[in-house]
């Protein structure tokens, strides 16, 4: 017996779902040796074996109804699914007495609420409900299944209540949505003081608070962790992460992050940080931990897909958005070679925002399963490079192929016929959106026509485009505005600027866009006028932009980095060097008549 016990707690420690191959050996060597029958330890340890197995259903066929096994053996197959495991049970009640160990995996295998209830109903029978092991168990399926009410009364009738218990509930109510009775029973264990909150109890309230954005709390909860010691743990290092993240508390994430030694980072701790920093819309800082992350041994998952390739898209990182494509294609995150839908939109979407447009059109062809958004981003991405007919082509193929376009295709489309100068095009796709489609044009589908017939000088259309917009804000105005001044039509834009002026959501934008057409007009009068308005009501200007730029080394390669632009902005190290070609940028285009009627932002000699 004692040389037995050494491969099987080799195997039972090492095999996870052991395989027949493995296992059927076992099985002979046991019974030819005569253990089987002499060893009730074994006989348990090999079911409990072929429960985790692909051989599970040949378990009834060891407990032999003639002369039955011990309890534990029993025990130990009601691991099985709930449609084989009950009629063992049914065995079990025949041969023994149910004990705490019997019905935890049946409340755990249960498939519905019912079959749960009438378990829960034999366990008072047997006077086993209020062991805290079954109960734990009971508590944690009627959540499952959404009974908290049931929860909270089975809850309140235990006499004893330990950790596990009260994790069960925690957990619970945060997985089901129930975030004050989460926070309830959090309140009434640290109150109670009958058992001590372990990382579990840590990670469900710090869930809750997550959810919830419940940044007061979830700070109350980070000192707690400091006093208990569970502050170095990865799991409840990746919720702070992940809390602070959320609530746009960058430092704070990145102080945890940091804070956590570097072995003891999980991928759940990288990806967890690279979301706080794309969340917060920290673009060069997710590139550059991603970068951090290449050099430790851990592979990229599909979170960290998700986190990185958005940063890509927006910072035009094409050569970093490559290596990410690599890594899906080298780590198995694409099943035999092709990738899920999530991974391809976000691929062609990061190729067409960063000037791949051929790659990404690469990658859409090779999708076997596309859903609206992947043909969103494909029109979208032919209408900002100027390709209107092919983004029109791409409309029709997908109304071919059966798919009801939505909002965001109609934008995609009237955007390509605006950029690409399809006037009467893209006045039809606005009375189909309508009569085709049954969609009601939002603000930025009226915006988007009347760029359209500004561009194109069709001011009075234009004008006819408002008017059917009806109330939809000032951001069809400040569209007819710019229209107006490409054309020195200063009439019109003086009406526009007073419709801006009087229009109390226009925001920022839109005061700055009137200062300049008075600027422009040399009315220097109405624009000190708008500037003592604005600042009388509080109009903050908004951020300036930003652009990046990406910057390889000879193939590419790990030299690749990340340069961002602020306007205005002079503390890059070679900011002399690059205003100097940016002066010599708005002297050309003002040569070549592109500047005629705009100063440049800097005064230089050709101004």
């Amino acid at each position: 017996m004692a040389a037995l016990r050494v491969p099987l707690q080799v195997i039972l420690s090492r095999a996870a779902a052991p395989s027949a191959r493995l296992l059927l050996p076992l099985h002979a060597h046991l019974i030819v040796s005569g253990r089987l029958a002499a060893s009730p330890a074994a006989l348990t340890s090999l079911v409990s074996l072929y429960a985790r197995s692909a051989l599970r259903a040949a378990i009834p066929l060891l407990l032999p109804a003639a002369a039955p096994p011990p309890l534990p053996c029993f025990n130990a197959a009601l691991s099985l699914p709930h449609a084989l495991a009950l009629p063992l049970f049914r065995s079990l009640r025949l041969a023994h007495a149910p004990d705490a160990f019997s019905f935890p995996p049946l409340f755990s295998s249960a498939p519905s609420p019912p079959h749960l209830l009438a378990l829960h109903a034999l366990a008072l029978r047997c006077g086993l409900a209020h062991d805290l092991f079954c109960a734990s168990a009971l508590l944690r399926g009627c959540l499952r299944f959404g009974l908290a009410d049931h929860a909270h009364r089975l809850f309140d009738e235990l006499t004893q209540r330990d950790v596990v218990v009260w994790n069960a509930m925690v957990n619970g109510f945060a997985k089901l949505g129930c975030f004050d009775r989460a926070a309830e029973c959090f309140r009434r264990m640290r109150e109670e003081g009958e058992a001590e909150i372990s990382s579990f109890t840590v990670t469900g309230i710090l869930s809750v608070c997550t959810a919830t954005a419940d940044l007061g709390r979830g700070a109350a909860v980070h000192g707690l962790l400091l006093k208990s010691g569970f502050g170095n743990k990865a799991s409840v290092c990746n919720a702070l992460i992940d809390l602070y993240g959320k609530c746009h508390r960058v430092g704070d994430a990145a102080m945890v992050f940091e804070g956590l030694p570097e072995t003891d980072k999980d991928l759940f701790s990288w990806n967890s940080m690279l979301s706080a920093l794309q969340y917060s819309a920290d673009h060069v800082g997710t590139m550059k931990l991603f970068a951090r992350m290449r050099r430790t041994a851990l592979w990229p998952d599909a979170v960290t897909v998700a986190a990185v390739l958005p940063a890509c898209a927006q910072t035009a990182g094409l050569l970093v958005g490559r290596e990410v494509h690599g890594y899906i294609v080298t780590s198995g995150l694409a099943c035999d070679g092709v990738l899920d839908v999530f991974a391809t939109n976000a691929l062609a979407d990061m190729y067409a925002k960063s000037g791949g447009l051929d790659e990404a059109r690469h990658v859409f062809d090779c999708t076997s399963q596309r859903d609206v958004a992947s043909w969103n981003i494909m029109i979208d991405g032919y209408a900002s490079h100027g390709c209107g007919q092919e983004a029109l082509k791409l409309f029709d193929q997908m109304i071919q192929g059966g798919l009801v376009p939505d909002e965001i295709t109609l934008l995609g489309a009237l955007s390509a016929c605006s950029h690409s100068g399809l006037v009467e095009e893209g006045k039809g796709f606005l009375k189909r959106m309508k009569e085709e489609f049954g969609l009601e044009p939002q603000l930025e589908h009226y915006a988007c026509v009347t760029d359209m017939l500004g561009r194109a000088g069709r001011l009075d259309e234009a004008r006819k485009v408002i008017e059917e917009a009806g109330d939809m804000g000032a951001g069809v105005w400040r569209t007819y505005l710019a229209a107006c001044r490409m054309h020195g039509d200063k009439e019109r834009a003086q009406e526009a600027a007073r419709v801006l002026m009087t229009a109390e959501e226009s925001g920022s934008g839109g005061w700055v866009l009137l200062a300049n057409t008075y600027g422009w007009e040399g009315n220097f009068e109405e624009l000190e006028e708008v500037r003592g308005e604005m600042k009388r009501r509080g109009v903050q200007k908004a951020a300036p932009g930003c652009s990046w730029i990406e910057v390889g080394g000879e193939n590419g390669g790990s030299g690749t980095a990340m340069h961002a632009f602020v306007s205005g902005d002079k503390g890059h190290p070679e900011a002399d060097m690059i205003y100097e070609m940016l002066h010599m940028l708005i002297c050309w285009m003002k040569e070549c008549g592109h500047l005629n009627n705009i100063t440049p932002l800097y005064p230089t000699e050709c101004s």
